[in-house]
């Protein structure tokens, strides 16, 4: 399996930065899931909010260059109903830690221990992003890395907020 998420994640890389897509799948798949510090984390408690769920992984080299700029998004709408939810694929935290050192986030990495969260989501390539509007469905996904800094992707998830909150 592991061999084949890192063909899947290199075929992503060379595919070269991606775009947010239109969903017409549905709600969002359930998502409950301890952070690094064993708080718990449900996609619901964050009804209200614009949510990006990133599915990734250390070992992902888009993911690992996608951080930054989901860093810079998350800075850049800070105090706006807007939430970041970094979901691991079966690392281990030590693992995890060390990449934090190195590239420090600032939003929760929640642990996917055994990918039944990646697999309901149907994460198959990493990374794998989804926004989540206000009302808990799913609104835009992408496959691939995305450049998190981008106008075009910036507005798009502005203009899910609600008015009073841009």
């Amino acid at each position: 399996m592991r061999l084949a998420g890192l063909l899947l994640a290199l075929w992503a890389s060379f595919a070269g930065a991606q775009e947010l897509r239109p969903w017409s799948g549905g709600a969002a798949p359930s998502l409950a899931l301890q952070d690094l510090d064993g708080r718990a984390h449900r996609l619901e408690d964050y009804r209200g909010k614009v949510v990006l769920v990133n599915f990734w992984a250390t070992w992902c080299d888009p993911c690992r260059e996608e951080m930054p700029s989901l860093n810079k998004l998350r800075a850049a709408l800070d105090g706006r109903p807007f939430a970041i939810l970094a979901v691991n694929l079966a690392e281990s935290e030590a693992r995890i830690r060390r990449f934090m050192e190195r590239v420090p986030l600032d939003f929760p990495v929640l642990l996917d221990r055994n990918t039944a969260a990646a697999k309901a989501w149907q994460a198959r390539i990493l990374p794998a992003s989804f926004v989540v509007g206000p009302d808990g469905r799913i609104r835009y996904s992408a496959l691939g890395e995305v450049d998190w800094t981008e106008e075009q992707v910036r507005t798009a998830i502005l203009d899910m907020l609600p008015a009073a909150k841009r």
